[in-house]
């Protein structure tokens, strides 16, 4: 006995609309900000939210509701711009975005991250591209992580090599050759002045 499979209208336009949902329906990318406190991203976030910043959009609507108390923004924004390009007539393009943006913390890291979800059907690349220029945005305003004084990075590196009670090496100082008293001064000689 042979099973027959017979398609009607119906499962192509419910395929139809499983693959619209697949392709673009709530697209969401996340980024960890390592060395950064919440205080800091969320200033970020906000200022980045509030002043857009694109190279090759003007933006002509730029509406954002901040709620403090969830970390939350949401965003929604009107692009337009003239598209030139060889062999072919300007050609005016005018998009929109929703965007929710959310602070949330990495419970495997401990580190914050930011969550931004695009709050209509987009194709998935489009909506990633507009993500990177957010954190990019972002990462611009937050400016370099502060590096570790190298006692503090030492410091580190040793307890955690005698946690693993591993021995480790020792380094001895110098010791002052035999010919040379210790008492004699060892500084650079003076600088002499320069002609006039």
């Amino acid at each position: 006995m042979q099973t027959r499979w017979t398609f009607g209208p119906v499962p192509f336009a419910l395929a139809g609309i499983v693959a619209v949902t697949a392709l673009g329906g709530c697209t969401t990318r996340t980024q960890v900000f390592e060395g950064y406190n919440d205080d800091q991203l969320w200033t970020a976030m906000v200022a980045t939210a509030r002043s857009p910043d694109y190279d090759d959009w003007k933006v002509s609507e730029n509406e954002v509701f901040v709620d403090d108390a969830s970390r939350r923004i949401e965003i929604y924004r009107r692009l337009k711009r003239t598209l030139v390009s060889p062999y072919s007539d300007p050609r005016k393009e005018d998009t929109e975005w929703k965007f929710q943006i959310v602070l949330a913390r990495d419970e495997e890291l401990g580190e914050p991250m930011v969550d931004f979800t695009a709050r209509q059907i987009k194709v998935p690349a489009h909506v990633w591209r507009e993500a990177d220029r957010y954190f990019l945005q972002m990462r611009t305003l937050l400016g370099p992580m502060a590096a570790k004084p190298v006692a503090e990075a030492s410091q580190e590196v040793n307890s955690d090599a005698q946690s693993e009670s591993v021995p480790q090496p020792t380094t001895q100082p110098a010791t002052q050759p035999a010919t040379q008293p210790a008492s004699e001064s060892t500084s650079a000689p003076a600088a002499e002045p320069l002609p006039e």
